[in-house]
């Protein structure tokens, strides 16, 4: 009987089961609590300065309805993202990361791996040379750690040519050229849904390494796995890694 494979967890956005998302707080938690893959989105200030966010609009975590594309980076380190509707007053004096804050930390740990996603936002806003650009600087210090994630194959492609050794496409459509698009591109990661793991693995064989987003069930994760997961992403990594399939023999 083959052994049963154990996929990498990732933290998704660092712990956000416990800690506010996409901070040096949560990402330093799931650390601690033994993970050595994370992952992080990257939106852009007005002028052009990257800060470690999902949502283009600061509403959901910081409680202020406005874009981050349209406010400038000298404003935004100010700005606490404690999501007070989850957490209440418990991380109020949580700040908003710059990406170079993020990377500094990052530095401190050589053990861990970091998935930095580019939202589509940012690159629709600003254009993808010039975002593309502004995250790798960002990274630099520690960019044989990093692994530049996207949704968007053509920032990718930039990345690859301004020095990204290694990149990772997120894909949640399924186009009829996905197959042209893949293996041109080459990605080292594909990370696709739950939902869709099973059909897109199926349909694209390849050298690349499978990232599954994301699930807080620990027999889940092993399911997946099972069929072909190398990493899979959750938002409660410490529970995770705690549980009976992921606790060391």
């Amino acid at each position: 009987m083959a052994p049963t494979k154990t996929p990498a967890l990732v933290g998704h956005r660092g712990w956000p089961a416990r800690y506010p998302e996409n901070t040096l707080e949560g990402f330093a938690a799931a650390v601690g609590a033994g993970a050595r893959w994370l992952e992080c989105d990257v939106q852009v200030s007005a002028d052009g300065v990257p800060f470690v966010c999902h949502d283009l609009s600061l509403k959901r975590t910081a409680g202020i309805d406005r874009e981050i594309t349209e406010i400038p980076a000298a404003e935004l380190i100010s700005v606490t993202v404690g999501e007070g509707p989850r957490f209440g007053e418990r991380y109020a004096e949580v700040k908003l990361t710059p990406l170079t804050a993020l990377i500094g930390w990052l530095e401190t740990q050589p053990q861990v791996t970091l998935f930095v996603e580019i939202k589509r936002q940012s690159l629709r806003h600003f254009g993808s040379a010039s975002v593309v650009r502004s995250v790798l600087s960002a990274c630099q210090a520690a960019l044989k750690q990093c692994v530049i994630i996207s949704f968007d194959h053509v920032c990718l492609s930039l990345a690859r040519t301004q020095g990204a050794a290694v990149i990772g496409w997120a894909t949640e459509e399924f186009p009829p050229e996905i197959h042209h698009l893949v293996y041109t591109l080459d990605p080292d990661y594909l990370f696709t849904s739950d939902e869709r793991f099973a059909d897109v693995h199926n349909a694209l064989n390849g050298p690349w390494q499978w990232v599954v987003y994301q699930t807080q069930d620990p027999q889940r994760a092993m399911q997946l796995a099972a069929q072909g997961a190398d990493l899979v992403e959750t938002n409660d990594i410490g529970a995770m890694l705690r549980s009976p399939e992921f606790a060391p023999p």
